[in-house]
């Protein structure tokens, strides 16, 4: 715990900065007397369900509870699997059952056990099964970066190709406008020199 806290605080920083701490102990073997299967508390333990007070061993409690500044007060959840003997209903008691008897409900909806039934199969298989899994999470992933990187170059291709092509279509705008205006400046120029306008638009393509 005293090393968890240093992880937390630089030297000569006070107590106040220090985060907050919660210490989760499952237990599979008694440690004191109480009813319970989660106890909660500080310095002494209260019951979640049953609000006893779960008296520790003396033994186990200088393991348990670690000796602190008490300007930290980290926080510890006892969990006591070998106190929990209920059909699991509620997300914490599939998890209390879970860590008893190893055993997930197939229609969990529980945060976190649906992760963990996942690598207990993982860790189920075989090593030539677990290993031929591998390859294959390896094979999917370099695939996804190949269509990951086909489709960023096609995105690439079509963006240059877009471009290209808008530069062209306004240089033969340009160009057409220029014309235009070419062809209207030499019609004014014509019909100041008095030719026949008949002439004029047949020359310029221009109706004035």
């Amino acid at each position: 715990m005293a090393k968890t806290i240093t992880e937390y605080i630089s030297l000569g920083e006070d107590y106040h900065k220090v985060k907050k701490i919660y210490s989760i102990n499952i237990f599979y073997f008694d440690i004191g007397q109480g009813e319970d299967y989660l106890y909660h508390g500080q310095n002494h333990f209260i019951g979640v369900h049953t609000k006893d007070q779960l008296v520790v061993n003396t033994k186990e409690r200088s393991v348990i509870v670690s000796k602190l500044s008490p300007e930290i007060f980290p926080e510890y959840i006892l969990i006591r699997t070998n106190k929990f003997d209920k059909i699991a209903v509620t997300p914490l008691e599939e998890w209390m059952d879970y860590l008893k008897r190893g055993t997930i409900r197939p229609d969990t909806m529980t945060p976190g056990l649906g992760e963990a039934r996942e690598k207990l199969r993982y860790y189920s298989m075989t090593p030539e099964d677990r290993y031929a899994y591998d390859e294959h999470l390896n094979a999917v992933m370099i695939q996804n970066d190949v269509l990951d990187s086909a489709k960023l170059e096609g995105y690439l291709e079509g963006l240059a190709e877009s471009r290209a092509e808008n530069k062209e279509k306004g240089k033969a705008k340009g160009l057409a406008e220029g014309e235009a205006e070419a062809n209207l400046e030499n019609a004014k120029k014509m019909k100041a020199m008095g030719i026949d306008l008949e002439m004029i638009r047949h020359i310029t393509g221009i109706t004035l």
